[in-house]
């Protein structure tokens, strides 16, 4: 399928069209377009943002590649990886047992005639207690295709909205000063933000940012080759790591392996 989205003139999106996916508002409302949003997003522009870490202190700016951070909001391609997302951790080992694999005796309970009972063969149907399940859930596997381009501009999608709303935030590093979670939540409430994701690059989170965290549930870790479409949408605002934005550019630089 081929996916026209290059396009550098500016847009004008309906806030409402945005209510669901992306939290707040992508630019500021202007004159006369009550109701939209006009937006120069989706330029395929570098970015400019600021450095920081838990203490605040400046640490100066870094670039985020336009082609990554600042592309067109695609609410149809970021439904269908979430769909895709969701369908593929489904373990799907339900499984309900037909007549033929109900225990049970298969003697005809009754006769046929002349009790003026209703006709039964045998006590293992589904209208019986403990009987059968006509037309139930078998172990199936629920996973459907999805090009992995399309997951890629998924990723890039999320990344920019969030870029464009401003809930994007870099820091030095993500070792917090204390690994306390009455420290954390105060400094995620001065923060001004309702669901924090926390993204660096490594193997294993940092221990003092996993017990600060495991206690709120508004606030979650993840290494950066976890990070996913899905999770980001759950949270409306994302830090990550210098190190974490640098691995995420290189992997989604480099081309798809057939």
């Amino acid at each position: 399928m081929a996916v026209f989205w290059r396009n550098s003139s500016a847009r004008y999106l309906k806030l409402s069209s945005l209510v669901g996916w992306f939290s707040g508002s992508v630019a500021s409302h202007g004159p006369g377009l009550r109701g939209f949003a006009t937006v120069t997003q989706g330029s395929f522009t570098d970015k400019q943002v600021a450095v920081t870490n838990f203490a605040r202190d400046d640490k100066g700016t870094t670039t985020l590649a336009g082609d990554i951070f600042d592309v067109p909001i695609r609410r149809d391609i970021v439904h269908r990886v979430v769909v895709w997302q969701l369908a593929k951790r489904r373990q799907g080992t339900h499984s309900t047992k037909t007549i033929s694999e109900v225990s049970g005796t298969g003697k005809k309970p009754g006769p046929q005639k002349g009790s003026g009972r209703a006709r039964h063969g045998t006590l293992r149907g589904p209208q019986f207690r403990g009987g059968a399940t006509m037309h139930g859930p078998k172990p199936r596997d629920y996973e459907i295709d999805l090009q992995k381009k399309v997951r890629r501009m998924g990723l890039k999608v999320v990344l920019s909205a969030r870029v464009a709303e401003g809930k994007l935030r870099v820091f030095e590093n993500i070792v917090p000063p204390s690994a306390r979670t009455k420290d954390m939540a105060n400094f995620l409430f001065e923060m001004d933000a309702k669901k924090v994701l926390f993204v660096d690059d490594c193997e294993k989170m940092d221990a003092s940012l996993v017990r600060a965290t495991s206690n709120l549930h508004y606030a979650n870790a993840l290494p950066v080759k976890g990070l996913n479409v899905y999770s980001i949408l759950q949270h409306d605002t994302l830090v990550m790591t210098l190190g974490a934005i640098r691995s995420l550019e290189q992997r989604l630089h480099t081309p798809i392996s057939r």
